[in-house]
């Protein structure tokens, strides 16, 4: 019996351990999410909670009432997903992005190549379409947001934030960028169309997709933490892959690349990683 936050007791019984493994099962064939990327713990202990919420003692049937209603199976994706964000989170690394790295890859590069891997409801992939716009506006700068959660991505084409998404960014940004009007007796922000025309939002899987490639900075900040180890090294080589020779991966400050010389990595900056430039030649050539 193990102890969650709350005090909510998470037995893990044979018999538990053994529906878990066909929920797993079960789960990726309907929704292609492969939990065994999942780092074990984590993931049992936050499911089991939903499930006990939910009234159910055996996951196979709690899986039974999600697949019920194909809302309340992307509900439960979205909330294992922890679709959690805001504009320019972690504003002191926004700095780093907006007067060391956009501006080196703007020096070598007429417009730029971005990819925001889970990236929710578009809170980041905005953050960095604003700061593109402001540094070179205009340039046919090109910004791929990606998540697993197709109900989370309608939500990022739609480009709408509440108060609470905007409280980091600057005061200047908020007033040119974004559209205030009252919903349901709410204050949103729409994006400005200017930003919106750099954006694509596509459904992607770390875990099982084919990774795009040819980008200048991939951000993916705050994701990887939930998977194992294993898992990490992979989608960290697949984004070392997929950047061009000077690329940056930009990744949260939650997360650290252990292995990041390895792979093929620099590290010039806390939470930046770099694929070196004299990689050029050679990517040239087996282009």
């Amino acid at each position: 019996m193990q102890q969650v936050p709350g005090g909510i007791s998470v037995p893990k019984t044979p018999e538990l351990l053994r529906d878990f493994e066909q929920f797993k099962q079960q789960l990726k064939k309907r929704a292609g999410l492969d939990l065994d990327q999942y780092k074990f713990e984590q993931t049992y202990r936050r499911i089991y909670t939903m499930m006990e919420r939910a009234g159910y003692r055996k996951f196979t049937d709690y899986l039974i009432y999600l697949a019920a209603d194909e809302a309340r199976l992307r509900g439960f994706i979205d909330r294992l997903a922890i679709n959690v964000s805001e504009l320019f989170r972690n504003p002191e690394q926004f700095q780093i992005l907006k007067n060391e790295v956009l501006p080196e890859l703007l020096r070598g590069n007429a417009h730029l190549k971005l990819w925001s891997a889970g990236s929710s409801y578009g809170a980041e992939a905005y953050s960095l379409a604003i700061l593109l716009h402001e540094l070179a506006p205009n340039r046919g700068h090109q910004i791929l947001g990606t998540d697993i959660d197709q109900e989370v991505l309608e939500r990022a084409r739609r480009g709408v934030f509440g108060e609470s998404d905007l409280r980091n960014a600057p005061a200047e940004y908020k007033q040119r960028y974004f559209r205030a009007f009252q919903e349901n007796g709410r204050t949103l922000y729409e994006a400005d169309p200017v930003l919106k025309r750099y954006l694509k939002f596509e459904r992607h899987n770390l875990l099982s997709d084919p990774y795009p490639k040819g980008f200048h900075l991939i951000a993916c900040r705050n994701v990887v933490i939930y998977f194992s180890d294993e898992a990490k090294e992979r989608i960290f080589r697949e984004f070392h892959n997929a950047l061009v020779p000077g690329g940056y991966l930009f990744v949260g400050n939650t997360e650290r690349i252990f292995t990041y010389a390895q792979i093929g990595f620099e590290n010039p900056s806390a939470f930046f990683y770099k694929k070196p430039a004299q990689e050029v030649q050679r990517w040239r050539n087996a282009s």
